[in-house]
């Protein structure tokens, strides 16, 4: 085993990754809002494709994407471990995951940013694309952004 970060594109059928993601997800994203990913909500992720990063086998820093449509891949769900945060992790992976993305012959990438992670985004190359709106579902603020490949 190494301490060194290993980047990993990964499916929903990779049971041991894609549990570690839901449970990044859930401490990162949602338990601190008090709402967990549900049953139905991984049932409609479960053709995602998954991109992370791996420290001595630990799940670190993760998101997904679905096609959206010809041109368009839609970032979901992007969390880092909190004492993995503010270290280039988050960074490095969007990069890693851009190589294949253009690959697959998309053109853009779009996605819904929380506002505590607004700045990030806009210092990866993302765009606003409108005006910022309330997830009633969640009660926080997201951004429509949108990068182009």
């Amino acid at each position: 085993m190494t301490n060194e970060p290993v980047f990993q594109k990964f499916l929903t059928t990779n049971k041991q990754l894609y549990q570690q993601n839901i449970d990044l997800r859930n401490a990162v994203l949602r338990g601190p809002l008090g709402k967990l990913i549900t049953p139905e909500e991984m049932m409609i992720e479960q053709n995602n494709q998954f991109y992370g990063i791996t420290v001595t086998d630990v799940l670190v820093a993760t998101f997904s994407t679905y096609q959206k449509d010809a041109e368009t891949l839609r970032l979901v769900f992007f969390a880092v471990d909190t004492s993995y945060q503010h270290q280039g992790l988050g960074s490095r992976l969007f990069r890693w995951a851009l190589v294949d993305f253009k690959k697959q012959g998309y053109q853009r990438v779009s996605l819904s940013a929380r506002a505590s992670a607004h700045e990030f985004y806009l210092k990866q190359g993302f765009k606003d694309t409108g005006n910022s709106t309330t997830n009633q579902y969640l009660g926080v603020v997201d951004f429509d952004m949108q990068y182009m490949i």
